[in-house]
């Protein structure tokens, strides 16, 4: 049965909201950096945590998930990445990790876990759209078991409606195809995604894949464009573009905060 919230809502241009995952909605990379470091702390011994952690951090960045055909899992895959950034060494992990591998692979996966948490604000900000009619749902890229471990630990099933949390790695096709945006416009209702808005932090993944679907309006959440020396405040795994390339598409906004989104709405009406 329809509110009157819905049937305002069917009058107006934009009806649903798909928000990506990562450092968007949760601040992925922040969270990360601080597991990391405590985990590096744990198990580092002699050798400075900072240095363990920067180099865990590279080598995930690098190489996060395990080559086909490896025969391992992603947990045993981080686990020798973790060996290889205590040890120092090129080995990839296979001949077996130590116990100080495995100990640091569980606090930082423990810790990344415990604090992968909706803001209060952000909470606030989608149960206020949901309560103005608006139909809103996630879209993330990445691996399922590992994505699946963030949606339950931040609790976007309860929030958004499980089968409105899409995770790109249990489809053919990741963001930027148009396929799986196709998938999370259907999901929310609105399959030619025609009144729907995308809003996330990777210009290729979030505002090119929004824009290539023929999405209504695509909200960019720019990364910081100087991020300080640590890195601290940019994107952990990939680097994403803080300006938008030559001769491409430009986003229909672009904020500093998925806070802004509302007022986004307001301007698209």
């Amino acid at each position: 049965r329809k509110t009157a919230a819905d049937a305002m809502r069917s009058l107006c241009r934009c009806r649903a909201v798909i928000f990506d995952l990562d450092d968007t909605l949760v601040p992925t990379s922040k969270i990360d950096r601080a597991a990391i470091l405590h985990a590096a702390a744990l198990a580092s011994g002699d050798e400075l945590p900072a240095v363990v952690a920067a180099r865990f951090s590279e080598l995930l960045k690098a190489e996060p998930f395990p080559p086909e055909p490896s025969g391992l899992d992603v947990p045993a895959w981080r686990t020798g990445l973790w060996e290889r950034a205590l040890s120092g060494s090129s080995s990839d992990g296979r001949a077996g990790a130590s116990p100080a591998a495995r100990q640091a692979y569980e606090a930082w996966s423990s810790e990344r876990l415990s604090s992968f948490r909706f803001a209060d604000d952000v909470d606030a900000m989608v149960r206020r759209l949901q309560s103005a009619g608006y139909k809103t749902g996630v879209l993330t890229n990445g691996h399922a078991d590992v994505q699946r471990a963030k949606t339950a630990a931040c609790g976007a099933g309860s929030l958004f409606g499980e089968e409105r949390v899409i995770i790109a790695g249990e489809h053919a096709e990741q963001k930027p195809h148009a396929s799986i945006f196709r998938v999370a416009c259907a999901a929310l209702g609105e399959p030619d995604g025609s009144a729907t808005l995308m809003v996330g932090d990777s210009y290729a993944a979030d505002v090119a894949g929004g824009i290539n679907a023929s999405l209504l309006a695509t909200v960019w959440v720019r990364p910081p464009l100087e991020p300080p020396e640590t890195g601290a405040q940019g994107s952990l795994m990939h680097g994403h573009l803080s300006a938008v390339p030559a001769g491409q598409p430009s986003p229909t906004f672009t904020v500093e905060s998925v806070l802004e989104v509302e007022a986004c709405l307001e301007k698209i009406g």
